[in-house]
């Protein structure tokens, strides 16, 4: 099955990178940088333009742009330089101005010309009056702002709760220092209960930078401070500059021309306009002057190089006149690359308009406008940073489903991605999986991880990372476990196909080294050995996984196909949930027809799980599904699905049977109005084959919700039903009914009032009553009430499980 399943996923993959092969390349939109670079470097006419605006502000008349010693650029009046240099020493310091006066007096490096152009003196340009964003910097430096605080009550009378007391604390608060806002979150549980409190009870302390509200403060300073229109020069219509600028030098033309013979002249006078100039090459525009008719000129003559003495005098004329434009031409083409010029500003535009107000382009704006110390620099290129009680991981493959007390933070800049992680698990809290993962796992670890590579982890990338992780015996839960340190190298690769989807790969090798307290050899040499040795026993400390997942658009196709495996030694501590000694393989598809109103789909899901490291024994776990959905009408869809499960153990010796379950289910949704009454109802039905060695049994489910609005109260009913059929008692007859009558009292108090029933044959029978209210009782203070109270109908020596008495008071008072 396992080489079925891998020559499935190798096809599918070469078809997709076939026909991803055979695609042209989409065109890509170039950054806002890139583009904007490119139109600073192709068009001196802007430079020209930017210049000629801000000596404006400084002088009662158009002040001419007098050209440096070389001729090659255009440079600031007198005036305009010192007010340029005062805006940069105010805004950026000292030594960006004497930067900036190093590239002015440089002028005659085109790289100079480019960088300086580009980073500040467009800043200038776009300035809004007098503002100072630097000021506005300071004074908005600081702040604070509280987001709430709520407290509450829960007593639960069950003999098996954990916690029959318990008082919780939730509060939350945003704190701004330097213009970097941090978000506060902290939890509190105590109260009573028979178990360690130490174990049990705590807080939940956490700080975590806000990228999204850092971007929106740094870019509300740069929007009142600056003209980000004028900043990317879209106050500047370019093709207007050159279109006027080429009228302009034609004009010049034909005043020169007016020396020639009159008919000639009248000839020559409007036979190459402005847009022809700009637009037609050399070639096309002789091809005008040799089909003028009025001209009737010879083509050969016109490319001799014989002198105009022995030309006649129209091909003189005509030969004097293409001479003068092609050069013209050629000032254009060098010198102002009129449609190069042309096609950047409307690339850039196209990407202005669709980026402007995206998370790249602010943070292009605040990199290039704001002035930042190193730290704020940093935080641009943060994805996440946070301390205290976290889930770490970022999304990454190396850490995952990892909840630590420590400190992690991720950066993305120009592509690169880096993730730093530090902290201690600690499992001691998890008790009821406790006896399950003791003798697998210590409880808790110290541990530090490292990733780090190309491209984002949510997009195509190429990372590589490690993680070092220790622990010590401290608790009572794990003194038979051994002190131990465990190195892990992991590499993972993304690859995007386009609109055929992506392909994922991952391979991590671990190693494990044991503390020897015979020997007296310390963590830091384990640490050093489990690094070192981390080839060893390379198949069984092994994890490995492929995975294709993609669509086609035109078939409304989507599909999935994985394959994992990992050794019986691997040992992952930053992901907690990984797998180990298992063989992991799958497929799932899905296909919508008509509008996506029918859809069929089907997964299968396989996995053999080692049970030992000598023999062949394994538990062999396969899982089908197969589910369909039709719209019938705008407010009805019916929708099905057939499942199986199986578990069976295989060992030398014999076949370990495990459980079995089978099952249909036919669900409804529907929302209308029945008796002129809104309503909505959820209705699944379903039959259900559990097989549980030795207990076999057939069950019939029934769930159903339905709600009514009547006037401006909503009637609830809820009613699970179950039905074994064999009467097995695998999971018995179980009834539970709940209705729900929502009302406003006093016109201040929401509140819900329902009825309960509990019936479980042979196990519990309740009937009890639910209420909940929520009322403020003073424009910053809000208290909800919950209670539960129900009456044993059947006395059982199972009611002791099921509490009849259960309460919570929350109150919540807003600061700010």
């Amino acid at each position: 099955m396992i080489r079925t399943l891998c020559a499935v996923v190798v096809m599918v993959c070469t078809m997709q990178l076939q026909l991803y092969a055979q695609t042209p390349a989409a065109a890509q939109s170039g950054s806002i940088t890139a583009g904007r670079q490119q139109l600073m470097k192709t068009a001196p006419l802007l430079q020209h333009a930017v210049m000629d605006s801000l000596n404006a502000r400084t002088t009662a008349l158009h002040a001419v742009l007098a050209p440096d010693k070389k001729g090659a650029f255009p440079s600031l009046n007198e005036a305009t330089r010192l007010d340029f240099y005062t805006h940069v020493k105010q805004v950026y310091g000292e030594k960006q101005l004497q930067g900036v006066k190093k590239g002015y007096e440089l002028f005659n490096d085109k790289s100079r010309i480019n960088r300086y152009f580009d980073e500040k003196l467009r800043g200038f340009y776009a300035l809004k009056g007098n503002s100072n964003i630097r000021g506005l910097m300071k004074a908005g430096a600081y702040d604070n702002t509280f987001r709430g605080a709520t407290a509450a009550i829960t007593t639960d009378n069950a003999p098996g709760a954990l916690m029959p007391v318990a008082f919780t604390l939730h509060a939350e608060d945003n704190v701004v220092v330097g213009n970097i806002p941090v978000n506060i979150v902290y939890s509190n549980i105590s109260g009573r209960s028979a178990f360690d409190e130490n174990q049990l009870y705590g807080g939940l302390g956490k700080l975590s930078f806000d990228k999204e509200a850092y971007l929106e403060r740094m870019s509300g300073y740069v929007n009142k401070s600056f003209d980000l229109n004028k900043y990317f020069l879209q106050d500047i219509n370019v093709a207007a500059s050159f279109k006027s600028f080429a009228e302009k030098k034609m004009d010049g033309l034909r005043e020169e021309m007016k020396q020639l013979p009159a008919g000639y002249s009248s000839a020559l006078d409007n036979l190459v306009s402005a847009d022809q100039l700009i637009y037609l090459d050399s070639s096309q525009i002789k091809q005008l002057l040799l089909h003028n008719t009025s001209l009737n000129i010879d083509e050969k003559q016109l490319s001799s190089q014989a002198p105009d003495s022995l030309l006649s005098p129209q091909t003189a004329a005509a030969r004097t006149y293409l001479s003068k434009v092609l050069r013209l031409k050629a000032a254009l083409g060098e010198g102002m690359a009129a449609q190069q010029t042309m096609s950047a500003q409307k690339m850039v535009n196209e990407n202005i308009g669709g980026n402007l107000g995206s998370m790249a382009g602010k943070q292009q704006q605040i990199k290039a406008l704001a002035p930042m110390g190193f730290l704020q620099k940093l935080l641009l290129s943060a994805k996440s940073l946070q301390i205290g009680k976290i889930a770490g991981g970022d999304g990454s493959a190396m850490a995952k489903n990892l909840f630590m007390s420590g400190a992690q933070g991720s950066f993305l800049n120009n592509d690169k991605f880096l993730m730093l992680g530090l902290g201690n698990r600690n499992d001691a809290l998890d008790i009821k999986n406790m006896g399950l993962n003791s003798g697998v796992d210590p409880a808790s670890f110290s541990m530090q991880f490292l990733q780090m590579g190309k491209g984002d982890v949510s997009t195509a990338h190429s990372h590589a990372g490690i993680v070092n992780a220790s622990t010590r015996n401290k608790g009572e839960f794990n003194s038979q476990l051994l002190s131990r340190n465990i190195f892990v190298g992991a590499f993972s690769e993304r690859i995007d196909l386009g609109e055929y989807g992506t392909i994922a790969a991952e391979i991590a090798k671990s190693n494990t080294e044991f503390r020897n307290s015979a020997t007296g050899n310390d963590f830091a040499l384990a640490s050093k050995t489990a690094a070192f040795t981390l080839m060893n026993d390379f198949w069984q400390t092994l994890s490995v996984g492929l995975d294709y997942s993609g669509s086609i658009k035109t078939l409304d196709l989507t599909q999935r196909v994985y394959i994992n495996y990992s050794g019986l030694g691997y040992s992952n501590p930053a992901a907690p949930g990984s797998s180990r000694g298992t063989v992991r393989y799958g497929v799932n598809l899905r296909r919508s027809w008509n509008k996506r109103k029918v859809t069929i789909g089907f997964r299968a899901d396989m996995q053999d799980i080692r049970m030992s490291a000598i023999t062949d024994s394994r538990w062999k776990n396969r899982q089908f599904a197969v589910d369909a959905r039709v719209k019938v009408k705008k407010n009805l869809t019916l929708s099905s699905r057939l499942s199986q499960a199986t578990m069976k153990g295989i060992s030398q010796k014999y076949d370990q049977p495990g459980y079995l379950s089978r099952q249909l289910s036919i669900s409804s949704q529907y929302s209308g109005k029945i008796g002129g009454l809104p309503q909505t109802n959820n209705t699944t039905l379903g039959i259900q084959q559990m097989e549980l060695y030795p207990s076999r049994s057939l069950l019939v489910n029934l769930n159903t919700n339905q709600s009514f609005i009547i006037g401006t109260h909503v009637l609830t009913v809820s009613v699970l039903y179950n039905k074994d059929v064999k009467d097995q008692a695998l999971y018995g007859n179980l009834l539970t009914a709940e209705t729900g009558w929502s009302y406003m009292l006093l016109k201040r108090i929401a509140c819900t009032s329902g009825l309960t029933y509990l019936r479980n044959k042979g196990v519990v029978e309740q009937a009890g009553i639910r209420q909940t209210m929520g009322a403020e009782l003073l424009p910053r203070l809000n208290m909800n009430v919950y209670v539960d109270c129900r009456k044993h109908l059947v006395n059982t020596a199972q009611n002791y499980l099921f509490g009849n008495f259960s309460t919570q008071l929350s109150l919540h008072y807003l600061l700010n």
